[in-house]
């Protein structure tokens, strides 16, 4: 190890008695031209501002292609970038107006090479609200994404760890700096194979003492799988690391990213979840058992309980032609529909997690399994007269959902009242 500096669509399952599969809709579940976005502070070397990273991907899939008057087809749409400060005032905004143009038609219905644009914005500290629009110009279909982010004034400590970047690819010039790399968007990996990266940068006010990095990687049994360190001497007070990390060497599913500063007396801890979801048949019992739990929601009981009672060549056999069968496009290497099932289930396990309970078996995340994630979602945490609760809505499919914090600690339930949503 040196150190230097996903596909979406609705997967819309139709249930009876039991949960069967019924196939997919074409249309993304972030709304329409679908889009991700992710932000990434950075410190900026006047220790007064941080460098404010905002990215966004698209998939040519969910935008609309018209023939160019020159060649091949093209795509136009509009990001719309506003930043909001907590007293709701605009800190920062931006509209940068995108083409893509594809030589062959065939190219516009692309799932597997996103595009992704970086825009750069300098804060202050404060509490703030990033909003992003994206605006298809072609169909004039509109899709928001919200982040609520906190940037700390770093230069009043003695030890300052910037937010933590995960990166699918990070190129190098000659002499080992970064100079382009693709995100990981939700932190999710669905190749087990190669590299990833950590990208992150450290503040430190006193540069004449020599600082202790180590990261470790922790599986959720809590054992660690990747255990490093070294000694870092300073020559400036922002410094910034790249660490690769071969995927290989981590064979679970959910981890989390330990990295620890020590100067002197001086201890500094951050902490971040990843993971991987499947792309290929899982490789031990207890994971394929797993996997086919998760699968409840496109299975039938009867199916459901025979698989997690057979043995494991008969599992894996089950799991590789079942997803095989429903491969939407067999003609290449990934089956976008199993690796866009299971980053939602992922997804689920790290944002939904309720007392104790997988993220997957709540209301929630089976809501979000089954339909991909709302055009919009409507918070209530601090309701005076009523408990915390969300809505979701989906304008294409026409659905609302409206989940109900029963106990006052996270664990949102669908309202009875909007059962029959999900089965119209």
């Amino acid at each position: 190890m040196r150190f230097i500096r996903t596909a979406v669509f609705v997967l819309i399952i139709v249930t009876a008695s039991a949960a069967q599969y019924r196939g997919y809709a074409h249309q993304s579940g972030i709304g329409i031209p679908y889009f991700r976005v992710s932000v990434h502070q950075q410190f900026k070397p006047d220790l007064k501002h941080t460098r404010l990273l905002v990215m966004c991907e698209l998939l040519n899939d969910d935008l609309t292609f018209i023939k160019s008057n020159k060649s091949g087809f093209d795509a136009e749409f509009e990001l719309i970038y506003a930043i909001y400060s907590k007293e709701n005032e605009v800190a920062a905004s931006r509209t940068v107006k995108k083409r893509v143009n594809v030589a062959y038609f065939d190219q516009t219905n692309n799932r597997e090479n996103p595009s992704i644009y970086k825009e750069e914005f300098i804060l202050l500290p404060g509490k703030y609200t990033v909003m992003v629009k994206s605006i298809d110009l072609n169909s004039n279909k509109v899709a928001q994404r919200k982040v609520d982010i906190v940037i700390e004034d770093f230069a009043k400590k003695d030890l300052s760890i910037s937010s933590v970047l995960f990166l699918k690819q990070a190129h190098f010039d000659s002499l080992g700096k970064m100079i382009a790399f693709q995100p990981s968007f939700e932190n999710n990996f669905n190749v087990r194979s190669g590299l990833f990266y950590i990208y992150f940068d450290l503040y430190q006010k006193n540069i004449l003492q020599p600082v202790n990095l180590s990261f470790k990687i922790i599986n959720t049994k809590k054992d660690t799988e990747i255990d490093s360190s070294f000694i870092y001497k300073p020559t400036q007070k922002i410094s910034s690391f790249v660490i690769n990390v071969d995927k290989n060497r981590l064979k679970r599913n959910n981890y989390t990213l330990e990295i620890k500063v020590k100067e002197g007396k001086n201890t500094l801890k951050k902490t971040q979840t990843f993971s991987f979801f499947w792309s290929e048949v899982p490789g031990t019992v207890k994971d394929i058992a797993t996997a086919i739990r998760q699968m409840s929601y496109i299975l039938n009981t009867d199916t459901l309980n025979r698989y997690l009672k057979a043995d494991f060549p008969e599992q894996k056999a089950f799991f590789k032609r079942f997803w095989k069968d429903r491969d939407p496009n067999p003609a290449t290497k990934r089956n976008e529909l199993k690796d866009e099932y299971f980053n939602r289930v992922n997804y689920a396990n790290q944002h939904f997690k309720a007392l104790g309970e997988n993220g997957w078996k709540s209301d929630r995340g089976r809501i979000l399994i089954k339909f991909g994630y709302p055009d919009d979602i409507e918070r209530h945490p601090f309701e005076i007269d009523s408990k915390p609760y969300e809505l979701w809505r989906y304008y294409s499919l026409r659905k609302v959902f409206y989940f109900i914090d029963v106990t006052g600690f996270g664990d949102y339930r669908l309202h009875p009242d909007y059962i029959d949503m999900e089965f119209q």
